[in-house]
């Protein structure tokens, strides 16, 4: 988790809004948006980016995370038009997959590698969020 942090951190430096995308046009689930600024009374300041309940000008947007159950991840990746770059397992429990989709026009280099999707899977639900999951997962 303190990984996610640090790189959003470096990631609001060079953010730019430009993107046309959100979560919002293809799932259904518990939606969060992040913004450099607060955008409504209902928000919480992370420090670094401020995290809005609701829905916000996807010009104001830098991120997005939508908690969604029973997703299923073939599904997402297939609507999203993306590609895995990599998954991992942590301690929590849950499976990590990190990933790239020309939908978005936002991205951050792991590891040598551009990502711009990530989901975290639990048994009965999973986060997603672009670039990363901003807040807690």
């Amino acid at each position: 988790m303190l990984i996610v942090i640090i790189l959003f951190v470096i990631l609001v430096g060079g953010v730019k809004t430009e993107n046309d995308f959100s979560l919002l046009d293809y799932f259904d689930g518990e939606y969060y948006a992040y913004s450099n600024a607060p955008v409504s009374e209902n928000y919480i300041n992370l420090g670094s980016c401020y995290m809005n309940f609701g829905i916000v000008e996807r010009e104001k947007i830098i991120g997005e995370s939508m908690l969604v159950y029973d997703l299923e991840v073939g599904v997402a990746i297939q609507s999203l038009d993306a590609h895995i770059i990599k998954s991992e397992y942590i301690e929590t429990g849950a499976t990590v997959i990190y990933g790239y989709s020309n939908k978005i026009n936002t991205s951050l280099d792991v590891d040598g590698e551009e990502i711009n999707i990530q989901i975290a899977c639990y048994d009965d639900y999973c986060v997603i969020g672009w670039p990363l999951i901003l807040g807690s997962f």
